[in-house]
């Protein structure tokens, strides 16, 4: 067992290193039976999953992976789940999981959502996303997140930021309990109608720059460091674990094959 937040008062202890990323499940509860979150002898291979960003009123939209020479861009589509819909259809049935289901929260809403879900049975904790920002904004938002909830908190890093490690050791002196990194590039693709598709550019092309950002961080904050941005095969997250960080994050690979998060954690048990 693996624990993501040593020093919060609620634990955060992860059966496998292998996280299912923001939203690549959705709201976990379509892919539940599939996976048999409910069974305790089910082998997913999943020790946490973070779900689909949760905003006040949430929105609809078609989230879309589209293929690029270089990987997926992922454009979100402007969806979300709503507080309403997290209350009263979803987290009933979270708590009814073997395994940690985390919220994706970010943006101006995420101390509302933090808040009013701080105390809901089946929430584990929260991810907050930050975007491209400097050190001091980033403890800002984490701070508002915290002082929000005292629940486990995990803060995700963009690929783009100028200074990582000191956006990371902010977070964490604000009160995050983990860091994640790094949540995809930016990035566009061209459509038909001469048009541009933006979104943030993941798969194995990023692996490299992830590692290398993963590394960077983990030898430099003390606390755990969750490793994402193009792993897909056990030899990419054998490599994250080596860089230091503590457990790894699938995002299009789990997407592209629910098998995805058996197979690397299956992988780093006979090791």
């Amino acid at each position: 067992m693996l624990d993501l937040a040593p020093h919060n008062p609620h634990t955060l202890t992860i059966a496998t290193p292998v996280i299912a990323a923001a939203g690549s499940l959705g709201d976990v509860v379509g892919v539940a039976r599939w996976l048999g979150l409910a069974q305790s002898a089910s082998d997913h291979g999943l020790g946490a999953i973070i779900s689909q960003t949760v905003t006040v009123a949430g929105k609809r939209g078609q989230p879309q992976f589209l293929p690029t020479p270089a990987g997926a861009l992922y454009h979100h589509g402007g969806a979300s789940l709503g507080l309403k819909q997290v209350r009263e259809r979803l987290v009933s049935r979270w708590a009814t999981y073997r395994v940690p289901v985390l919220v994706s929260i970010a943006g101006a809403d995420a101390p509302i959502v933090a808040e009013t879900l701080a105390d809901t049975a089946g929430i584990a904790g929260f991810e907050l996303a930050l975007p491209a920002l400097n050190a001091h904004e980033a403890a800002r938002q984490v701070a508002a997140v915290r002082r929000a909830t005292l629940l486990p908190l995990i803060v995700r890093l963009p690929g783009e930021l100028p200074d990582p490690i000191a956006v990371a050791q902010a977070s964490l002196n604000a009160g995050a309990d983990a860091i994640a990194l790094i949540g995809g590039l930016p990035a566009c693709m061209p459509q038909a109608d001469g048009g541009f598709v933006y979104g943030r550019l993941g798969g194995p092309a990023i692996f490299p720059f992830a590692l290398r950002l993963v590394a960077a961080v983990a030898a430099a904050v003390d606390a755990p460091v969750i490793g994402m941005g193009g792993v897909a095969t056990p030899e990419h997250a054998r490599a994250m674990l080596a860089a230091g960080a503590r457990a790894v994050a699938l995002a299009s690979a789990l997407v592209a094959d629910l098998r995805r998060a058996k197979i690397i954690a299956d992988s780093l048990r006979v090791r």
